[in-house]
């Protein structure tokens, strides 16, 4: 073996080293105890810088990391094959996650959507056992009233950790999620309730309270 080759295995023994050390459980303890309201954080040690976004035609506003860009309608059609397709997703191409809003042509008031978990909950367990709830609340944003839920879902080859969230935007529901593989959830759960807590209203104030537990 020549010098060359044995600098080839170093530098790979290297990078292995390090991808293990980048999921390790110390890196994720350590992580966990940043906030992405710090502006830039590490996400299993690749520094990511979080802004608030504003969606939507400016009626929405979320944070989420900065380079974070719309995903083409082409690839969302080739991601979600069934129906209820969202209009919006976002990510980028080193997070193992995305952020996306459906805003759906069905009309429910706002006054109603403290109830709306139940209506999600059918929808959902009827996929049968692909589909399993962890979580539900529901929580005042402004003037608005937000549920969401914590499940997982089942594709071919991976569980999908998911947070969903409801609101009523202008009378029609508008669905929001966030989601990512669940082998990265310690990580990412953290994240994606400070991104969940961010959620608001342009036209509302910023404050959100408690209104119903798990």
């Amino acid at each position: 073996m020549n010098n060359v080759d044995e600098e080839i295995l170093k530098q790979r023994a290297k990078i292995e080293e390090f991808e293990k050390e980048r999921f390790s459980e110390e890196t994720v303890e350590e992580e966990v105890k940043q906030s992405i309201f710090q502006g830039t954080i590490a996400i299993n040690k690749i520094p990511v810088t979080f802004e608030e976004k504003i969606l939507l035609d400016g009626k929405v506003a979320i944070w989420m990391p900065e380079d974070f860009e719309a995903i083409s309608q082409e690839a969302i059609a080739a991601i979600y094959l069934l129906g209820n397709k969202p209009e919006l997703v976002l990510g980028n191409t080193y997070l193992n996650f995305s952020v996306g809003f459906h805003y759906t042509q069905n009309e429910v008031p706002d006054e109603y959507m403290g109830d709306f978990l139940k209506i999600a909950r059918m929808a959902l367990e009827r996929c049968g056992p692909k589909v399993k709830i962890l979580s539900e609340k529901v929580r005042k944003v402004g003037k608005h009233t937000v549920s969401h839920m914590h499940l997982l879902s089942h594709t071919i080859t991976d569980t999908v950790y998911n947070v969903m969230f409801f609101s009523s935007l202008e009378g029609r529901i508008l669905i929001g999620f966030i989601n990512f593989n669940n082998r990265y959830r310690k990580r990412y759960v953290p994240i994606a309730e400070e991104m969940l807590q961010s959620f608001r209203f342009t036209g509302d104030g910023t404050e959100d309270e408690p209104e119903d537990g798990e």
